[in-house]
């Protein structure tokens, strides 16, 4: 098994691709855009072009293009190994039209293998296959015939482009270079009663805590629900602030507060601003975590720990399976296991209980369906936000 160490460019572009893959895999990590693919499955087969998907579409969002302003030289570094290590023949920075000013510094370091290319300032449901669309002469099939006779939907590797979204390049290049596991993750926070904020928070950690940290009087606020998404593709994550409580998973992007009732839709329109303070880190600012081992996609990890041990931050608790879709899980936070039940590991007491954690696994959307797991893509939101 490739090591988790750090590493120099030179010993980074060493690595075989099933080295490459096997660290991703061991880091933990999946797609964080959204739809929580693991990672390390895209580049198990390797295609000839890699599109970085960094046009951020749900209006409010900051996470992404604070990410790429704040880590260039990260990315490039991070895409002069990979261009290495997989052969990539072409990588791509997909951009917004409207973000052109922002991404400039990028566009300083196009060339003949990496570049930069601009798309319309839509939202797109399924946004690898648009990205694909828009930013290359290819078009990801609607569907593709199996040899066993059946179908499936077609995806980007069906005409050579492996897409990955910001975030989840950042954490490949963590992985890769520093030798550290996936325990954390970037997304905003805005909407009512509440600052525009882009936090690094720790994987497991009670949504209403950050929220409180966010500076939103969460007891007091009974009148407001949280969307784990944006206004157009979202879940139901809090009904009732005060009431309930959800915690982050891998591929939460966005707690956005809104007033019980209303639909997620009715702020497509909505304009936020750039936070100041740039990206704030939570990492040992939260009081528990509440850790899945799997869910949706992902077979859960084998426990490598037990009820009161004590943890180290990013001390490996889970090894993936070799069936399936499996990934190592790491804790985000020191202290102690408090429990370990249904999958689910609570460390340092769990900032909500055991029973509400397990409730994540159970329908939470108003419509009774369930909420979207681990590694599930987003469906479009229904009535209920």
């Amino acid at each position: 098994m490739a090591e988790m160490k750090q590493r120099s460019l030179e010993e980074v572009k060493a690595l075989t691709g099933d080295e490459a893959v096997e660290i991703m895999r061991q880091a933990g990590i999946v797609g964080a855009g959204g739809g929580g693919f693991p990672t390390y499955f895209k580049y198990a087969r390797p295609q000839p072009h890699l599109i970085v998907n960094a046009t951020e579409s749900e209006p409010g969002y900051w996470g992404d293009k604070l990410l790429h302003k704040e880590h260039l030289d990260e990315f490039l570094l991070l895409f002069e190994a990979m261009k290495t290590i997989f052969g990539f023949e072409q990588i791509t920075l997909g951009v917004h039209e409207k973000d052109r000013e922002w991404y400039a510094e990028y566009q300083e370091h196009a060339g003949d293998v990496y570049d930069v290319r601009y798309v319309p300032d839509t939202y797109a449901l399924g946004e690898e296959k648009t990205l694909v669309k828009h930013s290359t002469e290819s078009r990801v099939p609607r569907f593709v015939d199996n040899p066993d006779g059946t179908r499936r939907p077609g995806m980007p590797p069906d005409v050579g482009k492996v897409v990955n979204n910001t975030e989840t390049l950042l954490n490949v290049y963590r992985a890769l270079f520093l030798g550290k596991p996936l325990t954390t993750k970037f997304f905003t926070v805005y909407g009512e009663e509440v600052d525009t904020k882009v936090y690094e928070v720790p994987i497991g950690a009670s949504l209403s805590e950050v929220l409180g940290i966010a500076g939103l009087d969460v007891e007091n606020s009974g009148h407001l629900m949280v969307l784990d998404g944006g206004p157009y593709l979202h879940d139901l994550a809090i009904e009732e602030l005060g009431t309930g409580d959800a915690y982050v998973r891998r591929m939460t992007n966005s707690l956005f507060v809104v007033p019980l009732g209303r639909q997620g839709k009715e702020y497509a329109n909505i304009k936020t601003e750039l936070p100041e303070e740039g990206v704030v880190s939570l990492v040992e600012k939260v009081s528990g975590v509440n850790l899945p081992l799997g869910g949706g996609l992902l077979k859960p990890a084998t426990a490598l720990i037990s009820e009161g041990d004590e943890v180290d931050y990013e001390q490996k608790i889970g090894d993936p399976v070799d069936e399936g879709f499996s990934v190592g899980v790491w804790a985000s936070l020191g202290g102690e296991v408090s429990s370990l039940d249904n999958g689910i590991v609570a460390i340092a007491g769990g900032a909500i209980s055991q029973e509400e954690a397990e409730a994540e696994a159970a329908p939470s959307m108003s419509s009774g369906t369930s909420p979207r797991g681990e590694a599930e893509p987003f469906s479009e939101a229904d009535s209920s936000g």
